[in-house]
């Protein structure tokens, strides 16, 4: 319900939506702000072949292109907000939207993020480059969110699509129940 609603609201009313998630941001980072400074803690963790940061507004541009980059239908599964750096830029600086960036020798090699909710609760996404599939890019996303949720004390939740098996498999989702689009709504 509450998912339908927010996807009414993004799509006919993002004026509301917008304003919604400038409170969201403003609360989460209230509630959840101290427990956010043991961060770069858990990003150390995930610092030997690959570097995990948090999306940094030098890397915005960066971030742009590397969508620009993947072909369309890398986008067939991955449509959690808009692409653009005006988008990007915003997310960066959310409170609330915890957005990261996987680097190898300082180029975006994957991207992912947790959109969190003061309320408890947090969806993830991600994306790899298509040119860096199969190499287990993914499934420290996985890690990483999921040590990053264990960090904040609070579960996260996402939406796959049942022909994305290899989200499915790289993720370790547990299916929740099945969305009226067909999707599944999982916790990870």
């Amino acid at each position: 319900m509450l998912y339908a609603l927010a996807h009414i609201l993004r799509e006919k009313c993002p004026w509301v939506w917008d304003a919604i998630e400038a409170l969201n941001s403003q609360l989460f980072g209230w509630l959840y702000g101290r427990k956010l400074r043991g961060m770069e803690e858990v990003l150390g963790r995930y610092q030997q072949e690959y570097a995990v940061e948090y999306l940094r507004e030098g890397d915005v541009v960066a971030l742009v292109r590397f969508f620009e980059e993947q072909p369309e239908e890398a986008f067939t599964y991955f449509k959690p907000h808009g692409f653009d750096e005006k988008t990007m830029r915003k997310i960066q600086r959310s409170k609330s939207f915890l957005a990261f960036v996987v680097k190898e020798q300082g180029v975006i090699v994957a991207y992912f993020f947790m959109r969190c909710y003061f309320m408890g609760k947090c969806f993830r996404g991600y994306m790899v480059d298509y040119r860096q599939r199969n190499k287990g890019i993914s499934k420290l996303t996985s890690r990483v969110m999921t040590d990053v949720a264990e960090l904040l004390g609070i579960p996260s939740y996402g939406t796959i699509a049942p022909e994305n098996i290899a989200s499915m498999k790289s993720q370790n989702a547990k299916i929740l129940r099945q969305l009226e689009n067909g999707d599944y709504f999982v916790q990870y």
